[in-house]
């Protein structure tokens, strides 16, 4: 059974995340430790595979030192009708 492709969404957050970190001079080891989150987890989130809560956004936020809304400004919102 084939995987699904991920959301664009998910796939927009997780692009936001990985350029914060690498413009923060982060390495996923250093992002981990410093929200408390496993390395494999920020893994699955920057290639847009994982889900986040909103927990686990603002632990990435503040592991960054940043706004999650700073992070979630990057994702597409649909349009209202």
């Amino acid at each position: 059974m084939p995987t699904p492709a991920p959301d664009p969404r998910l796939q927009a957050f997780g692009f936001a995340v990985r350029t914060a970190r690498e413009e923060s001079g982060m390495s996923i080891e250093a992002l981990a430790e410093a929200a408390d989150l496993s390395a494999r987890m920020l893994i699955g989130i920057e290639h847009g595979r994982r889900n986040p809560s909103l927990l686990t956004i603002l632990s990435i936020a503040n592991g960054l030192q940043t706004k999650p809304g700073t992070l979630l400004d990057k994702v597409p919102w649909p349009q209202q009708k």
